[in-house]
């Protein structure tokens, strides 16, 4: 399993940055809520969200190694409320309105069709649903993509904005991330 991504998702800095379960906390997940984690990579905030909530916890991932390690990570802890679901279109693999909660963790700068995939999301999410939206803020930080690749607290609010979703938070976790929570 000795993926660069999978070091670099779970690099200590970024993971004690990130704080998975305090954040989901913080932006009010809590038990009885099902979330959906777009692209969840190596699973840092879906597992603990697995912990928070007995409800089911949606995994989406577009990469086949991704896939597999949080397929090995969920049959290693036993783990019944996680559903790994493969990514192959722009539609996300979840039904309409059951979400509580969606999460996109340092993916949003990577997606291609903003606009297609906050209406997907949209779709997803129950009336007055939550999104919580982490990215790398754009300035010089100890770690992250390049500049060029990332997108402004301004630029995130305004696309959610125009596609109908309504802030009603923002923080920082650390040196490296923001984050911006909105409801549908």
């Amino acid at each position: 399993m000795c993926d660069n991504r999978v070091v670099k998702f779970e690099n200590p800095v970024r993971i004690s940055e990130l704080n998975p379960r305090t954040t989901l906390i913080r932006v009010g997940f809590e038990e009885g809520m099902k979330l959906c984690d777009i692209g969840a990579g190596t699973g840092i905030f879906s597992f603990p969200a697995t912990e928070i909530s007995n409800d089911d916890v949606y995994a989406l991932e577009i990469s086949d190694k991704m896939i597999e390690v949080l397929s090995s990570r969920m049959a290693e802890r036993n783990i019944k409320n996680l559903k790994v679901k493969k990514v192959d279109s722009d539609i996300l693999p979840v039904e309409s309105n059951i979400c509580d909660m969606a999460i996109m963790v340092t993916v949003l700068h990577e997606i291609k069709n903003k606009d297609f995939m906050l209406n997907e999301i949209i779709r997803i999410l129950k009336t007055k649903g939550k999104l919580m939206i982490i990215e790398f803020h754009k300035r010089k930080t100890p770690m992250g993509p390049p500049m060029e690749h990332r997108i402004s607290e301004e630029y995130v609010e305004e696309i959610c904005s125009n596609n109908g979703l309504k802030m009603i938070s923002k923080f920082s976790l650390g040196d490296n991330f923001y984050t911006v929570v909105f409801e549908s």
